[in-house]
């Protein structure tokens, strides 16, 4: 199976609107249950991290693992990070 190197431009659109507008549905509301650590995001590599609601209304792009909550990069913008890989997760 080939490995995806990049998300539709639909899923690349959507993640760039739901960062920017730092849509509260997306950072806060969790249908499964347990707590929302952010805004939760997909890597192409497979990997699944999370932007902090905080770090998004303060403008700095940090991207978390979602298990280990481990600081995984910094980007200088939402552009940055969807072209690194990161797309919302749906």
């Amino acid at each position: 199976m080939e490995r995806k190197t990049a998300w539709t431009e639909i899923q690349q659109e959507r993640t760039r609107d739901v960062l920017e507008r730092v849509d509260i549905m997306a950072f806060s509301f969790s249908l499964s249950g347990k707590p929302k650590k952010g805004c939760p995001l997909n890597h192409v590599s497979g990997r699944d991290g999370y932007i902090t609601i905080n770090d998004a209304l303060s403008g700095d792009w940090r991207v978390y693992e979602d298990e280990t909550d481990e600081l995984l990069k910094t980007y200088n913008s939402v552009d940055d990070v969807v072209n690194d890989g990161w797309k919302v997760s749906t």
